[in-house]
């Protein structure tokens, strides 16, 4: 069991926690655990789920309102992700850091903290405005843990001054154990199907590239689904075009079609240009707030906040980017970088795939023109009694001359001869 702050715990309340099935409001630890157990096995998403144990833990512990704030690992954060009363536009977006408030502490120290009465006066407490609850009186804070990893904090809070039993505290502590290890295994749950859907994208991807020689509609089915699995609002794959040392949109998935039109930028003295230069991902969390940047103006009217910029490698050179966009401030975690890097690698694939495709066909072409002109050149030779050189110049100044491709006037060439050698030979009778 989680230390207590501000509540004088016996060694008398902590055998009564451990040795006895402590019952509020009717309900015992293996109600509890059942009730809880149905939640967690109904297989909702991670808020619907929360919800249905945010109802619990108010219906349990006869509060006035209960929050529950979750953590976020890359920021080392905890963030409000649940609530008894509504809070539609707090959620998702009162974040503390770790030991920052009442709540930053229990989550920092794993410990519980009990205040009875006016707990607006605790050193610790910080204030939200648009939190109603924080004017109430009694304030009792519990961590969240699973298999001794912090998950989260529950808060509960009474509009009048409220002493917390030891039983009330012993039973909220049972509760947050199994909530917390409620949560760190719907979490974990969910993390996986995410990383298994990406997978699936990724193998559907691999498959792609090898059946398709379609340069420009395997980079649209990438920056689609890039947009699609990260929720990205634009996602656009850029290409270097080394003549010009220029990156050129070449796929894009957005909502505004003025993206899509948008003037190439140079390697040398851009931001994304820097990914090509240094061969590494950059995340910026505000475009808008970014010098460098060369769209703001676009980027405020399309509604882009931070961007994820990610190379395509090939023989350890950069010959694009992918780059993807929020909608609001956003950072990316490990997760996803490593996601955009493995699909990256997968568009370098294709790309170096496609252009080797177009270089052996164009070689194959070249093959079958210079067979052509050979064989166009020898006609001339025998016809003419010309050697092999005065053939090609003869060949060459007729191509400029009715500016027509050499491979045609070859052709032209080869058809007149057996026209002719058709017309010489003897009918056969019948």
């Amino acid at each position: 069991m989680p230390p207590i702050e501000n509540l004088d715990w016996t060694p008398l309340g902590r055998a009564f926690y451990t040795e006895t099935v402590p019952v509020m409001e009717g309900k015992s630890q293996v109600e509890l655990l059942h009730q809880i157990s149905n939640i967690v096995s109904s297989n909702q998403s991670l808020e619907k789920m929360l919800q249905q144990l945010i109802n619990l833990a108010v219906d349990v512990t006869s509060c006035d309102a209960c929050l529950v704030y979750l953590v976020d690992r890359h920021r080392k954060e905890i963030v409000l992700r649940g609530s008894q009363l509504p809070h539609a536009r707090e959620i998702g977006h009162i974040r503390m850091k770790m030991g920052e408030g009442i709540t930053g502490w229990v989550a920092q120290n794993k410990s519980i903290v009990a205040l009875g009465s006016n707990a607006a006066a605790d050193a610790r407490f910080k204030s939200f405005q648009k939190l109603q609850e924080d004017t109430y009186e009694a304030f009792l804070s519990v961590p969240l843990v699973s298999d001794g990893e912090l998950v989260g904090v529950i808060n509960f809070h009474h509009k009048a001054p409220h002493a917390h039993s030891q039983e009330e505290v012993a039973l909220v502590s049972f509760l947050g154990e199994q909530m917390g290890g409620a949560l760190g295994k719907a979490a974990l749950a969910e993390r996986s199907e995410r990383a298994a859907k990406r997978m699936e994208a990724l193998a559907g991807l691999a498959e792609q590239i090898n059946e398709k020689n379609y340069l420009d509609r395997i980079l649209q089915t990438i920056a689609e689904m890039v947009a699609d699995k990260l929720d990205s609002p634009v996602c656009s794959i850029m290409l270097v075009d080394e003549d010009r040392k220029e990156l050129v949109v070449s796929a894009a998935r957005c909502s505004s079609e003025d993206y899509l039109h948008r003037m190439p930028i140079k390697v040398d003295d851009s931001l994304i240009g820097r990914v090509v230069r240094e061969g590494a991902p950059i995340i910026i969390p505000n475009v808008l707030e970014e010098k460098q940047y060369r769209y703001p103006e676009l980027a405020r009217k399309t509604g882009l906040a931070s961007l994820l910029s990610v190379p395509m490698m090939t023989r350890d050179v950069a010959i694009g980017t992918i780059n993807i966009y929020t909608r609001e401030i956003h950072e990316f975690t490990e997760d996803e970088i490593g996601f955009v890097k493995v699909v990256a690698s997968q568009a370098a694939i294709a790309i170096d795939n496609a252009r080797l495709m177009a270089e052996t066909l164009e070689a194959k072409r070249a093959l079958e023109i210079r067979k052509i002109v050979e064989r166009a050149k020898g006609i001339l030779q025998a016809k003419y009694g010309i050697t092999e050189e005065d053939s090609y110049l003869k060949l060459r100044n007729e191509s400029r001359r009715l500016r027509r491709p050499m491979r045609e006037l070859a052709e032209a060439i080869i058809l007149a001869d057996e026209l002719e050698k058709q017309r010489s030979t003897p009918a056969r009778p019948e």
